[in-house]
């Protein structure tokens, strides 16, 4: 269809009906534009960011092992230096004046299948002293001794509650988190490397690679 280019004044009333559909038109395609614009650029960012990530996963990943494979090397070669054997630890570090390194095992732990059945009493005992008397403690407690977006339990955060649970000098509770104990067992070990150097102050400072401290 024609554009129409003659002052409003002089159109007609269709001339101005088809104006005004032209001009909506004309709007309409600007605002297609501009989301098909939007859609084409973020799709594009976020690819970008994609690659960038896992080609900095790759790099990290890279980095952390060749660390802790020539940090390990250096370990034992100190060792033979002096014609010893390289002493077994659960962690060790190399150091200079200005640079530490510190190379830890950690143990992973999972818990048996007889775990559940002490979870379970630990949260009829923490029913039976809280839910009546403090519903949002009560809920806390109960959130603690359940599994985890991944389907398991945090051992970590329920020996965490076992502490904490001494406080309340309840013996059948200590007894359940004892035997809950019990079930840990060693699924594995990790390799953590971390690097520290010193500040101005002359103190060991660690250089992170979390997003969140930088």
């Amino acid at each position: 269809m024609e554009a129409i280019t003659k002052p409003i004044t002089e159109m007609s009333a269709s001339e101005i009906e088809a104006f005004l559909k032209q001009k909506k038109a004309a709007e309409n395609q600007q605002q297609q534009n501009r989301k098909k614009a939007y859609e084409t650029d973020k799709e594009n960012f976020l690819k970008e960011v994609l690659s960038r990530f896992t080609d900095a996963r790759g790099i990290l990943e890279t980095l952390k092992n060749e660390t802790i494979t020539h940090s390990e090397n250096f370990n034992a070669l100190k060792y033979q230096l002096e014609d010893k054997a390289v002493k077994e630890a659960k962690s060790f570090e190399l150091k200079n004046d200005n640079v530490k390194i510190v190379v830890e095992n950690q143990d992973k732990f999972d818990f048996n299948d007889s775990a559940i059945v002490h979870i379970n009493a630990i949260k009829d005992i923490f029913r039976a002293k809280f839910e009546g008397r403090n519903k949002g403690f009560y809920n806390l407690l109960d959130s603690i001794l359940m599994k985890n977006s991944k389907g398991d339990y945090d051992a970590k955060l329920l020996n965490k509650a076992r502490r904490q649970a001494k406080e309340l000098g309840d013996d059948a509770l200590m007894e359940e988190f004892d035997k809950l104990n019990d079930c840990l067992v060693v699924v594995g070990t990790a390799k953590y490397v971390r690097v520290y150097t010193k500040d101005d102050k002359n103190r060991w400072k660690d250089v992170s690679l979390n997003f969140s401290s930088i």
